[in-house]
């Protein structure tokens, strides 16, 4: 129910023109879900190119990736709240913008609140 509720803020805010703010990576999580339910036919190849057409249509910005000089910081970043490099990149992009983190994550959102940084 939780995730539900998330995902409808998201979405919601999204279709009221609000930004989403995402880690250079997001992209190819986006494309390969897509492909992996066309594989699994649970969609076909038309909803899932729907589904990117209509996604290209909301305000999301994608991050640029870290520089190799940013990898001692994020491997810190990691190491001192024990994440996995996927959630460090959601929580460094959060605190760099000053943006809140919409997570179910109990590691990550534990994180974000010691790092400053607000939970939706």
């Amino acid at each position: 129910m939780k995730r539900l509720k998330l995902q409808n803020k998201c979405l919601n805010g999204l279709m009221d023109g609000s930004a989403l703010h995402v880690p250079s990576f997001w992209t190819w999580e986006i494309l390969n879900t897509v492909a992996v339910v066309i594989k699994r036919k649970r969609i076909t190849a038309d909803s899932g190119k729907e589904f990117l057409v209509q996604l290209a249509t909301f305000n999301i910005f994608v991050d640029e990736p870290p520089l190799i000089a940013d990898f001692p910081r994020l491997h810190s970043l990691a190491s001192n709240h024990q994440l996995t490099a996927y959630d460090v990149a959601y929580l460094d992009l959060a605190k760099r913008r000053s943006l809140p983190l919409a997570t179910l994550d109990g590691d990550l959102t534990r994180a974000a609140l010691a790092a400053g940084v607000k939970i939706l």
